[in-house]
């Protein structure tokens, strides 16, 4: 069974849902989720149904046939003007037949008198052909003064007819998405809004967040793209490279003589940006056989995963199973929870996020527990002269999550479970706290997640004892770091 959700136009009449719920029934579709708010958009409706892959277009080519799956309707050119019209009895009527002749709905009107003889009318006009849109404007400026309200002053009109029409052809041209992209991005937006409207939040702060997640990553492409890189000399042999972007993981990229070796490797939409770093520390980067490991499934540490060639994966059965679960279009692990649902679905699309391939990957572990509340040695990372153990957490982030820690004591590689928040520069607190308010949690499980993080510092601290030296800390965001006084500082100086 498969899980689908239909955006809808539906007429506004009593009995409107109900045709669409008959058609939904007629076809064995279960319908899980609606969601509609006239005080956010007065006509578009949200309607989740499982049903097996047949009866799913089924359903879609039924309501479709019946007008209720209009995708064309997000191409409508949205303008807001403003007119100067006389106060007086029947003034407003000529630019009336004007809109109607240019078959122009009005989505939005507001005006009042100001004790002058004039008032002015701020309308929201929705033009299907956007070539009339200048004959349109120069008919009416020969009957009164007429002004297109740009910039900010047309984002203060809250338009509850077709806000989603807006936001739709808003992403669409940040971020070039296809119609279908635009569509299941409009959905996921409409699902992370009911998500946590029933936590009391405004529609407003949310659709703002939405929109700031869109914005910045956008923002930091090409030569906005920002970021740090450490060089580390862990041995003789082995050399480190901690990329730190602003956007995304840490990638941790190990050069020896015969072997390169990532951990991580942060979002699909910088590509470009990291092909670049990669080529630069690695001249010939692009022939070389390359390692990939991961810390966890999250879709802001595997994004690179489908382009980098000549690499071999290597995970966990766990992480695995989510990836391939992503490949198959159903629920990853994080998707299962419903407030990760949205939010990770928006994050594929807004990164233009691919799953990768798991034909060649090995799978280093075998008969993990599925469930378990310590960390567990799984396997092994051998590096030249250094060996890592690989433990897999409890599953408090998310399921499937690890550390790499060097035997030697050098380094502990820790995503997401342990990260040195004070580390962050102003940009990436600011964007890094954007994914918890549109979650609530970035964690599963909170509970096990703290469990875990105390248990990861117990290992610090028994490591470090053993040793007789700093044991360095990779988190999957932010500084490298060095634990003291219990808590995390960032390292200062690397040799």
């Amino acid at each position: 069974m498969e899980r689908k959700t239909f955006v809808t136009t539906m007429p506004n009449k009593t009995g409107a849902f109900l045709v669409a719920a008959k058609i939904i029934a007629k076809h064995d579709g279960n319908i899980v989720r609606v969601s509609y708010n006239k005080a956010v958009d007065l006509n578009t409706l949200f309607i989740d149904v499982v049903a097996d892959q047949a009866s799913l277009g089924m359903i879609g080519e039924e309501l479709d046939s019946i007008g209720y799956l209009n995708r064309q309707h997000l191409e409508i050119n949205v303008i807001m003007v403003e007119i100067t019209i006389p106060d007086e009895p029947a003034a407003l009527i000529p630019v009336l037949k004007i809109l109607d002749r240019y078959d122009v709905n009005i989505s939005y009107m507001n005006s009042i008198q100001n004790k002058t003889d004039y008032q002015k009318f701020v309308m929201g006009l929705l033009i299907e052909n956007p070539k009339v849109i200048e004959l349109l404007l120069d008919e009416i400026k020969e009957l009164y003064p007429i002004k297109i309200i740009g910039g900010e002053d047309a984002g203060n009109h809250y338009d509850n007819s077709i806000f989603y029409i807006r936001l739709a052809n808003e992403v669409k041209t940040i971020l070039g998405l296809s119609q279908d992209q635009t569509m299941e991005f409009i959905s996921e937006a409409n699902r992370v809004l009911q998500m946590l409207q029933n936590a009391h939040e405004s529609p407003e702060k949310v659709f703002a967040a939405i929109r700031e997640f869109v914005s910045f990553m956008n923002d930091h492409r090409g030569d906005r793209f920002t970021v740090r890189i450490d060089k580390i000399i862990l041995s003789s042999m082995v050399t480190l490279y901690a990329i730190q972007p602003v956007c995304g993981s840490n990638t941790y990229l190990f050069q020896t003589n015969q072997d390169l070796v990532l951990v991580d490797c942060g979002y699909a939409l910088y590509r470009d940006e990291m092909d670049g770093i990669f080529r630069k520390i690695i001249p010939d980067w692009d022939q070389r056989p390359k390692r990939i490991y991961i810390t966890h499934a999250d879709v802001d540490h595997c994004g690179l995963l489908s382009t980098i060639s000549h690499a071999t994966l290597y995970l966990n059965e766990k992480s695995a199973d989510s990836l391939k679960r992503q490949r198959m279009g159903i629920l990853d692990y994080r998707e299962m929870k419903e407030y990760g649902f949205g939010y990770s679905k928006l994050s594929r699309i807004i990164s233009n996020y691919s799953p990768p391939s798991l034909d060649h990957a090995v799978i280093f572990d075998q008969d993990t527990p599925k469930e378990h509340d310590q960390l567990l040695k799984i396997g092994e990372l051998s590096l030249a002269d250094l060996v890592f153990d690989i433990y897999e957490g409890s599953g408090g982030h998310l399921e499937g999550e690890m550390i790499y820690l060097a035997r030697d004591g050098s380094l502990m590689l820790t995503g997401d479970i342990l990260v040195n928040i004070e580390s962050f520069s102003d940009e990436m607190k600011y964007f890094n706290a954007i994914a918890p308010y549109l979650m609530r949690s970035v964690n599963v499980d909170s509970g096990k997640a703290n469990r875990t993080r105390q248990e990861v510092q117990s290992l610090i601290q028994e490591t470090e004892k053993r040793t007789g030296r700093p044991c360095m800390i990779g988190g999957g965001h932010g500084a490298l770091s060095v634990f003291k006084d219990k808590r995390l500082e960032r390292k200062q100086t690397f040799s």
